[in-house]
């Protein structure tokens, strides 16, 4: 029996991954010593449309393992409002805070129990992410108002 929600998500995530793959092709792709800015487009597209190719294949072919549906509302709402607050408040926060307030919000919607976990977690994904960019590969992240100490 086909299942409709994943032939139609299959057919519109391999659509998205054909058009990040055409649109990496046309950043020129590179190589892996040597990528360019369409590098990473490209194989997340690819690998898109495998996945979305092999989703479509098991619901057409009546093997689709029908899980659960999405749940409740709240966690893609909020997941939406946090990528859209930690744009708004990067350039004046800084990477580290804003990174850490939605490191937060992303380990509550994950479900994550235990305050103290969350915060330990956010505070290793915001320094050692700020560490890897802006120490050892050279990239300028917004330091905002924690300017005066980094």
């Amino acid at each position: 029996m086909q299942k409709s929600g994943d032939v139609f998500t299959g057919f519109f995530f391999l659509c998205l991954g054909i058009w990040a793959s055409i649109g990496g092709l046309r950043l020129h792709v590179g190589d892996l010593t040597v990528p360019q800015a369409g590098f990473f487009p490209f194989w997340a597209g690819a690998t898109l449309t495998v996945l979305s190719a092999i989703l479509l294949f098991q619901a057409w072919s009546g093997r689709s393992t029908g899980t659960e549906a999405f749940g409740t509302l709240w966690r893609p709402i909020a997941m939406i409002a946090g990528l859209i607050a930690y744009v708004a408040i990067l350039s004046s926060a800084g990477y580290i805070i804003a990174t850490f307030i939605l490191s937060m919000i992303l380990l509550r919607i994950l479900d994550t129990r235990r305050w103290w976990v969350m915060a330990v977690v956010a505070l290793i994904i915001a320094l050692g992410s700020y560490t890897l960019f802006d120490t050892l590969l050279g990239e300028r992240l917004p330091r905002g108002i924690l300017s005066e100490l980094l």
